[in-house]
């Protein structure tokens, strides 16, 4: 499937940015949790609570930026809390979120010119399949730490 993100309008980025949530889904639903038991990582309890971002994706797909910022924030602050063997690839999945969320706000309010936002999009193009090797790593770092399975 080509991860190419086409001209600038607001529906394809929408679309564009449900493909990284999509992406995101191996870390955020979770079809199978084993409870984290005694000699877990802290980690595991925060994520398995947080790991469900079905409201972005909604908001996304409703174009409701202001919920989207909402849960990018969220996904970010889990990010940071996150333990050091995952945290850059976390952090580098919720900055991807961030950066997409504003690059759609920017496009429908009209901020920023044509040429900046081509530039933005293209970068976060380039970045998708690293952020598809971060997300599995994430996954198999949840699934054998934690008992999660993320899919």
């Amino acid at each position: 499937r080509s991860l190419a993100v086409p001209t600038p309008t607001a529906k394809r980025l929408r679309s564009r940015a449900k493909l990284v949530a999509g992406a995101l889904a191996v870390l955020v639903v979770t079809t199978a949790v084993a409870a984290c038991t005694d000699g877990t990582p802290a980690f595991c309890g925060p994520l398995r609570e947080q790991a469900d971002l079905a409201e972005l994706a909604d908001a996304l797909d409703s174009g409701d930026l202001e919920v989207a910022s909402a849960e990018a924030r969220r996904l970010a602050d889990l990010a940071g809390d996150a333990p050091p063997e995952i945290r850059s690839d976390l952090e580098e999945l919720a900055d991807a979120v961030v950066e997409l969320v504003e690059l759609l706000a920017d496009e429908r309010v009209g901020t920023g010119d044509a040429d900046d936002i081509e530039r933005r999009r293209a970068r976060l193009n380039e970045e998708l399949a690293e952020l598809d090797q971060r997300s599995e790593r994430v996954s198999e770092w949840a699934s054998t730490e934690c008992g999660l399975r993320l899919d």
